[in-house]
C-alpha cells in the first residue's frame, strides 16, 4: 500500500508491506497529508492536533484541491463508520467556506445535506441543518440565481441543487424567490433557464398541494421533449403530503411515462423524507408490475432495488430479505446485498448520531 506525505508539494513516499508500521515525519511546521494525491485507496484517520492544522491550511488554501477534497471526504466516511463524530465534520466543513474548487465544494454541500436529512425526524437535525443552510447559501450568493455567460457547466449544476436543497431546508427567500420564478415561468416558458426548471419547480412542489401536482402533470403532458419532460416528473416527487407522491409513483406506471424512466421517480421518491413510509408498501404492491415492465435481466432494475436503503431500517431486513426470495429479480441479487449492507450501515449511522448528540 503507497503511502505518500505531503502539504503543498509531496515531501516523501513509503510502502506499506505489513499490517502495522511507523513512520518518522520530516520536521514540518504545520500538518501534514496523508495519501498526498489521493494515490492509495484507503482512509486516513489524523488526531485532534493535525486536524486543527489541517482546518487552517485548508481555509488558506495551502493544500492542493484534490487533497482539501480528500481530507473532508475521508472524515465524513469516518462518522458513517462510527469512526469519528459528526460535530467533528460540521465544525471542520467551516474550513471549505471559501472553497474555489468544485469537487470540494460540491462533496461538503452534498454530505452536509446528507447528514441533514439522515436525522430529519430528530430534534438534532437543528444543528446539522443551520451549517447546511449557512454553506449553501454562501455558495448561493456566490453563483447567483441567473446563469452568466461566464458559467462553467458545473455552475449550472451546483446552483440547481443548492436552490433545490435550500427550499427544502424551509428558507424563506428561497422559497418565496422560487415562487416568484415560477408564477413567471407559468405565463411565460421562455422566463426560465432550463437549468432551474427542475430545482424551482419542486421547491413548489415541496411548499404546494394538489392544484400544484396538477400544473406539474399538466405541465408534463404538454413538454415536448423528454428532458423537458423529466424536470417535471423529477419535481412531481417532491411533495411532502404522501398522498400527492403516491399519485407521482402511480403516475410513473402510466402509458405517459416510457419504461426507460419510471425508476426515476421511484429513486426521488425514497430520497424524500416523506416518502419513506409510502414506498416499501407501493413497491411490494406494484413489484410483479415494475418487473415486467423493465423487463427482467434490465439493470434498470438495480437502481429501484438499490433506493430501498433511503427508506428502510434494519428492523426492516428480515422482511426485506424474504420479499427478494419470495420476488426473484434475476441480475440483481448483488444489488439485494449490497442494499441490505447500506441499511444496516445506515442505521448504526444514525444510531451514532443519537447517541452523540444526545450526550
Amino acid at each position: 500500500i503507497p503511502l505518500s506525505v505531503g502539504l503543498k508539494d509531496e515531501l516523501f513516499q513509503k510502502l506499506f508491506t505489513k499490517k502495522s508500521m511507523s513512520v518518522k515525519l520530516p520536521k514540518i511546521s504545520l500538518g501534514f497529508v496523508a495519501n498526498f494525491g489521493r494515490k492509495g485507496f484507503y482512509r486516513v484517520k489524523y488526531d485532534e492536533g493535525t486536524l486543527i492544522d489541517l482546518k487552517m491550511l485548508i481555509d488558506q488554501k495551502k493544500i492542493p484541491a484534490i487533497d482539501r477534497w480528500a481530507i473532508q471526504n475521508d472524515l465524513f466516511s469516518l462518522c458513517v463508520s462510527g469512526d469519528e463524530t459528526v460535530h467533528n465534520y460540521l465544525d471542520f466543513s467551516d474550513a471549505y467556506y471559501e472553497e474555489d474548487s468544485y469537487l470540494a465544494t460540491v462533496n461538503v454541500a452534498h454530505n452536509l445535506s446528507s447528514l441533514y436529512f439522515r436525522a430529519f425526524d430528530e430534534e438534532f437535525s437543528v444543528q446539522i441543518k443551520n451549517y447546511t443552510v449557512k454553506y449553501l447559501k454562501k455558495i448561493l450568493h456566490d453563483l447567483g440565481w441567473d446563469p452568466k455567460k461566464t458559467d462553467k457547466h458545473t455552475d449550472a449544476l451546483m446552483r440547481g441543487f443548492v436552490i433545490f436543497t435550500l427550499g427544502k431546508l424551509d428558507d424563506e427567500e428561497v422559497t418565496i424567490e422560487s415562487e416568484n420564478r415560477y408564477k413567471q415561468f407559468l405565463k411565460n416558458s421562455n422566463s426560465l433557464s432550463p437549468d432551474l426548471v427542475e430545482p424551482v419547480c419542486s421547491v413548489m412542489a415541496w411548499n404546494g398541494n394538489s392544484r400544484t401536482h396538477d400544473e406539474l402533470t399538466r405541465l408534463y403532458k404538454n413538454a415536448k421533449t423528454t428532458e423537458e419532460k423529466l424536470r417535471f416528473l423529477g419535481a412531481m416527487c417532491s411533495f411532502k403530503d404522501p398522498k400527492l407522491l403516491l399519485k407521482s409513483l402511480n403516475f410513473s406506471q402510466t402509458s405517459e411515462v416510457r419504461s426507460q424512466n419510471m425508476q426515476l421517480p421511484i429513486m426521488k421518491v425514497a430520497r424524500n423524507p416523506y416518502g419513506k413510509k409510502i414506498l416499501w408498501p407501493w413497491l411490494k404492491t406494484n413489484w410483479q408490475k415494475l418487473s415486467k415492465k423493465v423487463g427482467r435481466g434490465n439493470p434498470l432494475f438495480n437502481r429501484i432495488v438499490a433506493s430501498i436503503s433511503s427508506i428502510a431500517d434494519d428492523s426492516m431486513e428480515k422482511e426485506i430479505r424474504q420479499f427478494f426470495k419470495k420476488n426473484p429479480t434475476p441480475g440483481t441479487e448483488r444489488t439485494q446485498e449490497q442494499t441490505l449492507e447500506r441499511i444496516r450501515i445506515n442505521s448504526k449511522f444514525l444510531r451514532n448520531m443519537r447517541k452523540e448528540f444526545s450526550s
